[in-house]
């Protein structure tokens, strides 16, 4: 850290932002077991789940003609992505811990660009799982129906999830400032955002009161945009209610808190 600080203070806001996204990358890199396991998990995950709930696909209500690995295969793409938004709120809990946060609130930078930072380490680290994760799906008989198109929009369509995830367990992280807590709360929110969904099973089999709360999860949104995508049935509205929902949880998550705080400081003066 004492190596990186003085360019830190001295330059622009892009070197800034470089020296920090280089920062948290060589941290992740520091802890080769972590980087193994957060990068394996969704391949576990997806073959135990295609193992074990491929019988849903003989239920009623699954889409006729696909098979569970294909209809998995886009859900653990988005869920590994939350799961791995975790990772951005114990980032943040252990710089308040080290008092490496309030380090940055003493340099002359935005209080925003560490954040910024986290975000693209785990759109680094998202795209890096997507490809893990296809590997793995294509091994267990998964089959890519879309276009050139319908990849490229699924790739924004994950990383703008990623950037929403990694913005609301960053300001979990920042919020119980540690680590162990973060990573209960981040249970916590992590599991509804993914089970309410149409992640491992169809939304129509649920409970009336989960559909409703799906229209308003993003995970559900990103899922079926996904998995559209790669059926090669998606539609420019599935593409765009998935980027809105996301989007809209990041703005929730980033700019109310900012704007608060400078209300609090307009009525202080």
């Amino acid at each position: 850290m004492t190596t990186t600080t003085p360019s830190i203070e001295r330059s622009p806001i892009g070197n800034q932002l470089a020296a920090l996204t280089v920062r948290n990358l060589r941290t992740s890199a520091r802890v080769p077991q972590l980087l193994m396991f957060s990068l394996t998990m969704p391949m576990a995950m997806l073959i135990l789940f295609s193992q074990v709930f491929r019988s849903v696909a003989a239920g009623p209500g699954f889409p006729a003609g696909v098979s569970y690995i294909v209809f998995l295969t886009p859900a653990m793409l988005a869920v590994s992505t939350v799961m791995a938004g975790t990772n951005a709120g114990v980032s943040a809990a252990i710089d308040h811990t080290n008092g490496l946060h309030d380090r940055f609130a003493a340099l002359p930078m935005r209080a925003a660009l560490p954040g910024v930072a986290r975000t693209i380490n785990e759109a680094v680290f998202t795209l890096a799982r997507a490809a893990l994760l296809g590997i793995a799906a294509v091994a267990l008989g998964f089959e890519f129906f879309g276009t050139a198109l319908d990849a490229v929009a699924a790739v924004v369509v994950l990383v703008t999830l990623a950037g929403a995830m990694s913005a609301l367990f960053g300001l979990i992280g920042d919020r119980l400032r540690r680590p162990d807590v973060v990573q209960f709360a981040g249970m916590m929110v992590m599991m509804p955002l993914m089970f309410i969904s149409s992640a491992f099973a169809p939304l129509e089999t649920m409970p009336g009161w989960m559909q409703a709360m799906a229209t308003v999860n993003p995970v559900a949104h990103a899922t079926d945009a996904l998995r559209a995508h790669v059926l090669g049935t998606a539609t420019v509205g599935d593409t765009v209610s998935a980027l809105v929902a996301a989007i809209a949880l990041w703005a929730v998550v980033t700019v109310v808190p900012a704007l608060t705080r400078l209300v609090r400081s307009v009525r202080a003066r």
